[in-house]
């Protein structure tokens, strides 16, 4: 069976002192076997004493930046073990998460930011409602809405002139 390459995995006893690592855990914190973890458990560490103690269960960390790169993250505490995975995000997953940052910031609903999210990746009316399996007409109502809620420099036209070579349609 191939490994999961595309998640870290570091397994620590309660001293934190570390008994695994695979592969990519390996690679972004270096030989940590049998010392307490140093890199990105001792940040998300910290994080978790800032809220409480920490105790059994499991924490999540969304976006977390560690050593100049984003991960998310969940540590699992089973009074035994803690075992940390992390998750690089890459950088399309990264303006993915900027973008919707910056359409919940200007309160759009769930649904009008994936709908932003598909038209600044050039797709066109028919495209979206046909994905969302939604009418044209609904799909209208939420472009609409959301542009009543962004700047003019987000209107359809603007969009379109940002992508050299996008599709283009007629909104």
């Amino acid at each position: 069976m191939e490994e999961l390459s595309k998640v870290g995995v570091c397994i620590k006893d309660q001293e934190q002192r570390v008994l695994y690592q695979n592969n990519l855990s390996l690679q972004i914190c270096g030989e940590q076997s049998g010392q307490i973890c140093g890199k990105v458990c001792k940040k998300l560490y910290g994080e978790m004493k800032e809220c409480s103690a920490i105790s059994q269960g499991m924490k999540l960390f969304k976006s977390t930046e560690i050593d100049g790169s984003k991960v998310d993250a969940v540590i699992v505490n089973d009074g035994e073990r803690i075992s940390t995975f992390f998750y690089p995000l890459n950088e399309e997953q990264d303006q993915a998460l900027k973008q919707e940052a910056y359409f919940a910031e200007r309160g759009l609903t769930k649904s009008e930011i994936r709908i932003m999210q598909m038209v600044m990746q050039g797709m066109i009316n028919s495209e979206i409602a046909e994905k969302l399996f939604i009418s044209k007409a609904t799909l209208k109502t939420h472009l609409n809405n959301a542009y009543k809620k962004l700047p003019p420099s987000m209107r359809p036209s603007q969009l379109r002139s940002l992508e050299a070579g996008s599709k283009t349609s007629v909104r």
